[in-house]
């Protein structure tokens, strides 16, 4: 079961408000689950859309949020939300509050996997670390894309999303030392040699596409674009 903190929120309802305050602008829940996937699922979680309706449905009860009816394309009537005074006094209180038991947790379930790898099939273990560092390359390559569209559509120095920047370049600094780490994982438990990346030189440089070598750059179109504003640097 999730925590709950003292308003008797679970973390999802914060991500939740979270987003919408970022946002600053009226937001269904499956806008909500686009945003949530190309800016918490690197961290945290991207809650499915009906988990994210949930959280929406209480937070409107307790005043935290709006909801308000509005036309649709592909479906008669849809609810956009925006968050309250409200919600941003109880978001800004529970970041205040800092917990002093928060534990350390890394849930992997590729790990898991790898851990009790000595009762299934080897060689699907090491199969399943190389579709991972594939996973993982895919997960840098969608953070850059995001950098760069961040740039291009002028956010890259707006001040209110310094925040968020810096942890998307978190996250690149952590899914590049995760390719080294699966590297090695992959090499100790297959017994070929390895030369560790020494613990004080840190991840590789965050490189840059070149201008002329991402000729996708609407891939998936526009509205993918719209969907990293405020999200990442």
């Amino acid at each position: 079961m999730a925590r709950r903190d003292a308003a008797g929120l679970p973390p999802t309802s914060y991500a939740v408000l979270g987003l919408l305050a970022v946002a600053d602008l009226p937001m269904s829940a499956v806008e909500l689950k686009t945003r949530a996937e190309f800016s918490l699922r690197f961290f945290y979680w991207a809650p499915a859309v009906s988990h994210i309706r949930k959280e929406l449905t209480r937070l409107a009860e307790l005043g935290l949020v709006t909801a308000t009816e509005v036309p649709a394309p592909r479906v008669r009537r849809t609810l956009v939300h925006e968050i309250t005074d409200a919600g941003r006094t109880v978001l800004r209180n529970w970041l205040d509050d800092l917990p002093d038991d928060e534990p350390v947790v890394l849930k992997d379930p590729v790990l898991l996997r790898v851990w009790l790898g000595a009762q299934g099939d080897p060689d699907r273990i090491v199969r399943l670390l190389d579709q991972h560092l594939e996973r993982t390359h895919a997960a840098i390559d969608d953070l850059q894309w995001g950098r760069r569209r961040a740039r291009e559509m002028g956010l890259d120095n707006v001040p209110r999303l310094r925040h968020s920047r810096a942890v998307g370049d978190y996250v690149l600094r952590r899914l590049y030392a995760e390719i080294a780490n699966l590297t090695q994982l992959r090499d100790e438990i297959t017994c070929r040699p390895t030369e560790p990346r020494p613990p004080t030189a840190g991840p590789p440089p965050l490189h840059e596409y070149d201008d002329d070598d991402d000729d996708d750059g609407d891939r998936d179109g526009a509205s993918r674009s719209d969907e990293h504003t405020g999200t990442r640097g």
